[in-house]
């Protein structure tokens, strides 16, 4: 038998049909869509693995089907592979699937295994986004690629926007870009002149936000962020972005998670939420329990009439902002956002502020 395949790899994000954490319906559903489109099942097998997630593993006639499902993120990852090429069951099985879960977006590629495969592109990394594209940056020289405790970690050379910070493939911050991207999230602080006598920084990592406000004139900042790994790589290959932050003395440094932190440490002029609105690797619970203990927690530790600035995304991502925007306006007052053009993210990013009643 000559060796040849093809193969359909999906990925189903933010699935409607609330059957991820089921193994017995998902084991059910994927054998009725191989029965319905005779593509011979031969044997299937699931896994409950604790406390989320499924893995089901179908023995077809002409190879494998095989689904993982992520239920704290809605998401479902389809692997299809049949020996006989042509064949349209794969296609019609993915779409039944599709339509049984109801993903809000789908991406999928199909191989043709067997002769060539190209699995991993060397020359460029892609951005996934939540619009109805995807982002490619050419890599000019990667300086680091590491699995961190929490997530994938990868700085690049890239020739029009400098150093470049992606975690999880996301990118974080461009050298050509951090000045507008950290005044973003602190000049709201100085226009309202909110003193910066003390402020606190969720995430950034990377030390941005940390020098920009250091430059601006705060007297003491404290950078909380859970992943180590990511401010010693800042330290090491991205001073351009951080300058000399870490080293200044009233920088403090804390490798926590942030709510914890806050919750023994009140009395902050202003705090800056720099941290991802999708935080599963790193998050003590899901979105649903985490974003309302957070913000609560980010309106205890303000003095009255402190100020909070953050980062909400991509405009495209409708339910991060509704959800940033509804525990603003439960937690706080003053409540306004502006879009930011940030060229290596190659569209418009939303920045939020709002203050602590007096």
């Amino acid at each position: 038998m000559k060796a040849f395949g093809s193969q359909i790899i999906a990925e189903f994000i933010h699935c409607e049909r609330d059957i991820l954490n089921h193994a017995p319906e998902l084991e059910a559903l994927l054998s009725k869509g191989i029965r319905r489109y005779d593509l011979k099942l031969k044997a299937i097998n699931s896994y409950q693995f604790e406390p989320v997630g499924v893995t089901a593993i179908a023995i077809i006639g002409e190879s494998h089907v095989a689904i993982h499902t992520y239920p704290e993120e809605r998401h479902l990852s389809l692997d299809i592979f049949t020996c006989s090429p042509g064949s349209t069951g794969p296609r019609k099985l993915m779409d039944f699937l599709k339509s049984e879960l109801q993903p809000e977006y789908v991406r999928f590629k199909e191989l043709s295994r067997g002769l060539s495969v190209d699995v991993i592109e060397k020359d460029h990394i892609t951005d996934f986004t939540m619009s109805s594209f995807d982002i490619r940056y050419h890599i000019e020289q990667e300086i680091l690629n590491q699995r961190t405790d929490y997530q994938q970690m990868v700085i690049i050379d890239n020739k029009d926007f400098g150093r470049m910070l992606f975690l999880d493939n996301e990118l974080q911050i461009a050298e050509s870009d951090a000045t507008l991207y950290n005044m973003a999230l602190v000049e709201p602080m100085l226009t309202a002149g909110v003193p910066l006598s003390r402020v606190a920084v969720l995430g950034g990592g990377d030390g941005g936000v940390l020098r920009t406000l250091l430059e601006q004139g705060a007297k003491s900042v404290a950078l909380v962020d859970i992943d180590e790994a990511v401010v010693n790589a800042a330290r090491q290959h991205l001073r351009g972005i951080c300058g000399s932050a870490f080293e200044h003395p009233s920088s403090q440094i804390h490798i926590a998670e942030a709510r914890q932190f806050l919750q023994a440490h009140q009395g902050f002029d202003a705090i800056v939420y720099d941290l991802t609105m999708s935080p599963e690797s790193v998050a003590l619970d899901e979105k649903e329990t985490y974003f309302p203990a957070i913000f609560a927690a980010m309106q205890q530790s303000l003095k009255p009439g402190g100020m909070l600035t953050l980062q909400v995304g991509s405009p495209s991502d409708h339910r991060s902002f509704e959800r940033a925007k509804a525990l603003l306006e439960q937690y706080f007052v003053e409540v306004t956002f502006e879009k930011v053009y940030i060229p290596s993210f190659c569209e418009a990013w939303v920045f939020g502020q709002a203050r602590k009643a007096r």
